[in-house]
């Protein structure tokens, strides 16, 4: 008897856990947004829009706390977390994607965009379409993308306004193949580590400088540790929005609309956002005593990492893609 009734209390606890699965409408939902960048931060901020407006077009069904700051762990395990549905959602920069899908690694490759409109009209393309699809069947579900800024480079030895000046300087990337061999192509040697190491590795110079994008590096405070700032613009990064795509799966079409909706709206507000912060930014980088210079043969970073194209196309990166986003821009 004492068996049977630990065999029904546990059916009723499995059904209950089985329901609540569903999210039906109706419901209130609690989710958890987790990202690693600065409290503060323009990551903080447009993950904060996102989940207030998530809030408002729900009456408050959908009620979201933000971790920022890696609270709930480094880059690599907040993804891993948000494909196994442990996480429900997160905002990154686009770089790790292409660890899970090789063919994002088509946005990453340099100087392919003149600048992020262009980049959002193969975004919004069937290129767009095909990157997100790849990547729902890693369980990890876009819901919007945008402005990240353009990457430069920072050091403590020089300024960089030609591929010469990188000889010799270790350089830290983030953990992307592509970006890892720019720095290579223009001569630096190139270090993969997670972004929440790279002010101590800086502090104790295990690293001679970093790339990033200006609104990235000014609230890790970088410009700390760092002397120069080379507004090379190599790469141009995107913020991507990001739900599990088993948390997805389980949302009625009409709350999959909602969430739709609330990223549609924050991202219009980033984007915009995102431009006037970069002037901002570099502001206040040069007034924290930062030297800021802008390399005036960017032609030669150009082809400095032409190759970096045919080396990537038709290994890594879909040849298909590639045809199709060079034609969408008209090339």
């Amino acid at each position: 008897m004492k068996k049977l009734f630990i065999m029904l209390i546990l059916a009723i606890f499995l059904s209950s856990i089985l329901t609540a699965g569903g999210n039906t409408d109706g419901e209130n939902i609690q989710y958890r947004l987790a990202h690693t960048a600065a409290d503060g931060s323009h990551f903080d901020l447009i993950a904060e829009k996102f989940t207030d407006t998530l809030r408002t077009l729900s009456n408050g069904r959908f009620d979201g706390t933000v971790y920022p700051a890696e609270q709930l762990g480094k880059e690599s395990q907040v993804i891993q977390s948000v494909q196994n549905g442990v996480i429900e959602f997160t905002i990154i920069g686009h770089d790790p994607l292409s660890q899970f899908v090789p063919s994002a690694a088509l946005l990453s490759l340099p100087f392919l965009f003149e600048n992020h409109d262009d980049a959002f009209r193969v975004l919004d393309s069937e290129v767009g379409e095909e990157l997100e699809k790849m990547l729902s069947e890693k369980k990890l579900h876009i819901l919007g993308w945008s402005n990240n800024g353009a990457r430069v480079y920072t050091n403590n030895i020089r300024p960089l306004e030609m591929p010469k000046d990188f000889v010799g300087l270790k350089m830290r990337s983030p953990e992307s193949p592509v970006n890892l061999a720019v720095t290579e192509a223009l001569g630096g040697i190139p270090s993969a580590l997670p972004y929440g190491e790279v002010y101590t590795a800086l502090q104790q110079k295990t690293i001679d400088g970093q790339e990033n994008a200006v609104i990235n590096i000014y609230p890790s405070k970088l410009y700390e540790v760092q002397k120069y700032m080379s507004m090379t613009n190599h790469i141009l990064s995107f913020v991507v929005i990001v739900v599990s795509e088993n948390f997805w799966q389980s949302l009625s079409i009409e709350d999959q609309a909602l969430l739709e909706k609330a990223a549609e709206e924050a991202v219009l507000w980033h984007r915009g956002y995102v431009d006037d912060l970069t002037v901002e930014l570099t502001d206040a980088m040069i007034a924290e005593g930062m030297e800021v210079n802008y390399p005036q043969d960017i032609g030669a970073f150009r082809d400095a990492t032409a190759k970096i194209h045919d080396q990537f196309v038709g290994t890594d990166i879909s040849e298909d893609l590639y045809k199709k986003t060079r034609e969408i821009l008209g090339y």
